[in-house]
């Protein structure tokens, strides 16, 4: 990959990562509800999936997933589902008392568990096949044929994973100094909000065509 090449790509992962959706939502709505550190668990298992989407591109699965008809449906589903369940589960926990407003304070029963908050992150991303139909299309277009393929693979996921991840903590830090602001009330209607994103996601991604 020249410089050239590199620069493009980069600009192309700079729109796509800035763009929000389900992982910068899902960072937003974690430092809101539980600070930082909870949004930052949770960028981690969004770029796991992230990464791994990325992987399977480069070996070719992508291709074969999209191919699949039944395969692509299942995955197409069962993300959309997991989208819909996330949203109505942000809905109904925001009946629940609001929790305390310094997220230092937050005792270990309020706190979610560190594995939660990585796999919600994890399924958010690796669930969705439109991660894969994106590398599929967009790792070919920047692919030097006469240069190894591999280390250029692996430089164009690296790059997206730190983009993404850098993405989805730039929201989430400014939602972090924003969550001040949302104090009862105000909480309870943003996780509705939240919910009610959160579903509408899922079923767009459900009626969305192949």
């Amino acid at each position: 990959m020249t410089s050239d090449q590199f620069a493009l790509y980069f600009l192309a992962v700079f729109i796509a990562t800035l763009t929000p959706g389900p992982a910068i939502m899902l960072g937003i709505t974690n430092a809101i509800r539980y600070g930082t550190r909870a949004s930052f668990i949770g960028a981690l298992g969004c770029v796991t999936g992230t990464g791994l989407m990325g992987l399977f591109s480069a070996l070719g699965l992508g291709a074969l997933i999209m191919t699949s008809g039944i395969l692509f449906t299942i995955i197409h589903y069962v993300g959309a589902a997991y989208l819909i369940w996330l949203g109505i589960k942000f809905w109904r926990e925001s009946r629940l008392p609001v929790l305390d407003d310094t997220p230092e304070k937050l005792s270990q029963k309020q706190m979610p568990n560190r594995l939660r908050l990585y796999g919600q992150g994890f399924i958010v991303s690796a669930s969705n096949p439109k991660a894969i139909a994106f590398f599929t299309a967009l790792f070919p277009l920047f692919i030097d044929h006469e240069a190894p393929l591999a280390a250029q693979f692996a430089v164009m996921d690296t790059t997206f994973v730190i983009m993404s991840f850098s993405s989805i903590m730039g929201y989430s830090l400014f939602a972090a100094r924003s969550r001040r602001f949302l104090t009862g009330t105000g909480r309870k209607w943003f996780q509705r909000i939240s919910g009610s994103i959160f579903v509408s996601f899922g079923i767009g991604l459900a009626a969305s065509a192949r």
